[in-house]
């Protein structure tokens, strides 16, 4: 074998398999394994009884069939066995890893696991019904760390109860509070979230799960086995079927709850590269290589995957499919989705229509270094229409609202600036080509439709936006700064497109850096931008914070239900943006009208630090949301209104 393939086209070609039974199927009393092995000379099973030590039942021999597929057939099922594949290549050189395919594994990700899932089901899964989304902009996003939301003793699971803090069980524990407060399922609920966004939960390789809790924390973003759950958020990691059952829990709770869940999948790239299980399995195919043979690192983090590879994006078909069947997840954040090929992603969302067109599908328009594929045929932002029916990012809103997210003093519309005005406008528009602003930021028109938007300001990278406030509007009051916070929520949930929040940042998230001892505070070391692997200290949610900060929550909340309770602020097509969205000219601040037969809202976005006085449209209005109340107030208005500095303001006609 050459140390690279110079063709993987003629590869494809020959060798490439098309069966849906990679893996290990079981019919009956029948187990089969296959994996998809060309280049090896002979290949091996190895069966074992735990998920680690020496505990080898048996290794058998594996025949090779068409297309490179090998395969054993046992007589018995098998559930409860661990297994792994030894892979000899010509130079008789044997490498033993843990199938691709594996969909349970045990502690670690070392060795697969043969699984009775339709025994791990949870009482009633089959009759809790998947949480309904006609179109992604009926979506309300929530981003979620699973050990970041009960992690901290404030979560209000009990210390009789202290393993379930950090883990799937503890994500979704009812009835906890904080003071007077909600948390965990309970807060969910109450903010009325309609999706919530899980930051990895696929087996990743930075944590060890036999000892989650022993000072290491991770993102996640290290991916190990995609189709493997990660034993950390377990309560039992060395038991390959508990963090089954009790995720699949975790779905059931939210379902029942009617909250969707979005997976974060981390396909672009694989934590380790040479010593990855497919790299082993299939040396130099799986990945994107230079000239020379060395591997492309447009990931930023040693190594980029080959969507355009027949058997990568067959990869990446299959985990989806089993993900949505096995689990019943109802949606998927790419990370770094530049780097996924537009004809492997446009499959991905016809495999997903198939089975349900309310499957949520969106990524990062962006890469993390230079890729070795054409630009023109990756999914950058800019390549948008290629893709339409996938979401994108909207750093351009991110942007507009408050300031350059890699320079902390950089502002944005709700913290001082004077020159955001227009990005906000568009971003308004869902960056749609909304037809009223031709000649106004065209650049920043990118959206297929408006459901392409994924509007936000806060997400688990960078700083949060309370902290960029606190840097960047420092000279600010702190009232002021609870004002832009807001108003900048205002932004995000009342513009068309999907909405997108992180966990806290409805009361004013916070991560304090941890500084080696002795190092003084400065403003570019007192937050962590970077928290992937902080501690607890930085990344947890103290649930005392929403006590503290409940006036902000409440806004948040009343923006959620203004927004779920008329159509006129989740409008399908540019084509009804034209027809029912009007800016008006308010000099220096953002003024809009959204109208039909039906109804009247006029919103108000004024970013200075001084009082305005607006002319509402013509009729009879009443206040049904600011930035000073979450609640309406029934008291007829018309003509001119008093706007606070640094608010907002949603009129409603009578």
């Amino acid at each position: 074998m050459k140390k690279y393939i110079t063709d993987y086209a003629k590869l494809d070609r020959e060798f490439a398999y098309y069966g849906d039974d990679l893996g290990v199927t079981v019919a009956g009393e029948i187990t089969r394994f296959k994996v998809w092995a060309p280049f090896c000379s002979c290949v091996y099973l190895n069966l074992y009884t735990g998920g680690e030590g020496d505990n080898k039942i048996q290794t058998l021999v594996m025949s090779r069939g068409e297309r490179g597929v090998w395969s054993v057939e046992l007589m018995h099922h098998c559930y409860g066995a661990y297994y792994t594949y030894t892979l000899e290549f010509e130079s008789s050189k044997r490498i033993e890893t843990i199938d691709i395919y594996a969909k349970a594994c045990g502690i670690n990700g070392e060795r697969g696991l043969v699984a009775d899932f339709a025994s791990l089901d949870p009482e009633g899964w089959e009759d809790i019904p998947r949480p309904r989304c006609e179109n992604p902009v009926d979506a309300v996003i929530y981003e979620c760390h699973v050990r970041d939301m009960s992690v901290d003793a404030s979560c209000g699971i009990p210390e009789s109860e202290w393993n379930k803090r950090g883990t799937f069980a503890g994500f979704t524990a009812e009835g906890t509070r904080c003071g007077k407060v909600t948390t965990c399922l309970d807060h969910l609920k109450e903010l009325g979230i309609t999706h919530v966004q899980l930051m990895p939960v696929a087996d990743y390789a930075t944590i060890n799960e036999k000892d989650p809790f022993s000072g290491k924390y991770n993102w996640g973003y290290d991916p190990k086995n995609y189709m493997c759950l990660e034993g950390s958020y377990s309560s039992d990691a060395e038991e390959g079927e508990v963090r089954i059952r009790e995720f699949k829990q975790l779905v059931a709770d939210l379902h029942r709850a009617g909250i969707g869940v979005i997976l974060d999948v981390v396909f672009n790239h694989t934590y380790f590269t040479e010593l990855s299980a497919f790299h082993k399995t299939v040396p130099y195919y799986y990945h994107r290589l230079r000239g020379h043979g060395e591997f492309s690192n447009g990931s930023g983090c040693g190594n980029e995957t080959a969507s355009e590879h027949l058997m990568f994006r067959k990869y990446m078909l299959d985990a989806l499919r089993f993900w949505v069947t096995e689990y019943k997840v109802d949606g998927f954040r790419f990370d770094l989705m530049g780097l996924h090929d537009i004809d492997t992603m446009n499959m991905l969302r016809d495999e997903m229509d198939k089975i349900d067109p309310q499957i949520l599908m969106y990524g990062e328009g962006w890469t993390g270094g230079e890729p070795a594929y054409a630009a023109d045929k990756l999914c950058y932002k800019w390549n948008s229409y290629s893709f339409g029916r996938i979401g994108l990012f909207n750093d351009n809103i991110r942007d507009g609202i408050k300031g350059g997210t890699f320079d902390l003093r950089n502002t944005g519309f709700v913290n001082g600036s004077d020159h955001a005005r227009n990005a906000i406008k568009r971003g308004i528009t869902a960056n749609t080509r909304y037809k009223r602003l031709q000649g106004t930021a065209d650049d920043l028109c990118w959206a297929f439709t408006p459901a392409q938007a994924i509007n936000y300001c806060e997400a688990h990278d960078n700083n949060t936006l309370w902290d960029k406030l606190a840097i960047s509007a420092k000279n600010y009051s702190e009232e002021e700064r609870r004002r832009m916070d807001k108003l900048a929520a205002a932004i995000v949930i009342l513009s068309q497109g999907v909405p997108f929040i992180q966990l806290g940042q409805d009361f004013l998230r916070s991560k304090p850096k941890v500084l080696p001892e002795g190092t003084p505070r400065t403003d570019n070391n007192i937050f962590d931008e970077n928290s992937y692997n902080a501690p607890d200290f930085t990344n947890s949610i103290k649930w005392g914070d929403k006590e503290r900060n409940l006036d902000v929550f409440l806004i948040y909340r009343a923006l959620i239900a203004l927004r779920k309770s008329s159509g006129l602020f989740r409008m399908r097509t540019p084509e009804e943006l034209d027809a029912h969205l009007h800016f008006h000219d308010n000099n220096d601040i953002v003024t809009f009208e959204l109208s039909d037969s039906e109804e009247c809202f006029f919103v108000i976005f004024n970013n200075r630090r001084d009082e305005r006085w607006i002319d509402l449209p013509y009729g009879n209005f009443y206040l049904r949301l600011s930035e000073e109340t979450p609640r309406p107030v029934y008291r007829t208005v018309s003509g001119k209104v008093r706007i606070p500095p640094i608010s907002f303001a949603v009129y409603k006609r009578l």
